[in-house]
């Protein structure tokens, strides 16, 4: 036996010890889309499905995108027959459940545009979760 075959032995067992490619972050994301908003309008919302795939609560803390000044969790909210926001620090992801950011509902509030946006225009928005995890999800803009 040469010394190369243990090298490649080793190298085949590394690779079999890496993740498949999202597989550590445990969290799918489906249907991520943006309402499209006004020229010059300063907020726009954004939604999809969120989907924890592990048997342990994944806990959204932030998100950001290089495409707004400000990125913030929301969830649309009935007072007094009357429909506000509240602003969310963050939201837990039960164990194997998905999550709904839908109209009406749990949304990203999206500030300030850095450029007017239209229907079919791709945006990244990096959700981060407790424990440094940071998603990248492709958005796309829609009427």
């Amino acid at each position: 036996m040469n010394w190369r075959q243990p090298v490649f032995v080793l190298w085949l067992l590394a690779l079999s010890l890496v993740p498949a490619a999202g597989e550590e972050a445990g969290v799918s994301v489906r249907n991520a889309w943006i309402r499209e908003s006004p020229p010059g309008n300063s907020m726009m919302a954004a939604y999809m499905e969120l989907r924890n795939n592990t048997s342990r609560p994944k806990v959204l803390v932030a998100a950001s995108s290089s495409g707004f000044q400000r990125v913030m969790i929301h969830r649309t909210v009935l007072k007094d027959g009357m429909a506000g926001m509240d602003h969310l620090s963050q939201i837990e992801l039960a164990a194997n459940a998905n999550l709904s950011f839908a109209p009406g509902g749990y949304h990203l509030m999206l500030m300030n545009p850095k450029r007017t946006l239209r229907a079919g225009d791709p945006v990244v928005i990096n959700l981060e979760f407790r424990g440094g995890l940071v998603l990248p999800v492709d958005f796309e803009v829609r009427k």
